[in-house]
């Protein structure tokens, strides 16, 4: 087997470990409080409902799969540069503000895709 193959197996097996990671926290969170881990995860209420659903068994074979099934919620420059500018300089004034207008964009963001 050549490295390629190894490296190639290797990431499969971590999409396969992130995506059971992602499901389970994902249920246990719509569990627990169905509309926050709506916001929070930006799926709909019929998604969630789905997700809570979910067979460990089903857990399972969704998670196998060799595609990612999470994905990044925005693709705006604005939320990025707030939120990287944020992590960046959390003592620094304004820091706050920046983290609170992330929250605001990525729920106006979430609020129009429901």
């Amino acid at each position: 087997m050549s490295n390629a193959s190894v490296v190639n197996e290797q990431l499969l097996q971590e999409v396969r470990e992130v995506n059971l990671a992602y499901l389970v926290l994902a249920q246990h969170m719509i569990r627990a409080d169905k509309s926050q881990a709506r916001y929070r995860l930006g799926v709909s209420d019929e998604v969630a409902s789905i997700v809570e659903q979910l067979t460990p068994a089903q857990l399972m074979k969704i998670a196998g799969s060799n595609q990612l099934i999470l994905r990044f919620r925005f693709d705006d420059d604005v939320v990025w540069n707030l939120l990287t500018s944020h992590s960046r300089a959390k003592l620094a004034p304004g820091a706050a503000v920046a983290g609170l207008h992330a929250n605001i964009v990525m729920a106006g963001q979430f609020a129009e895709a429901n």
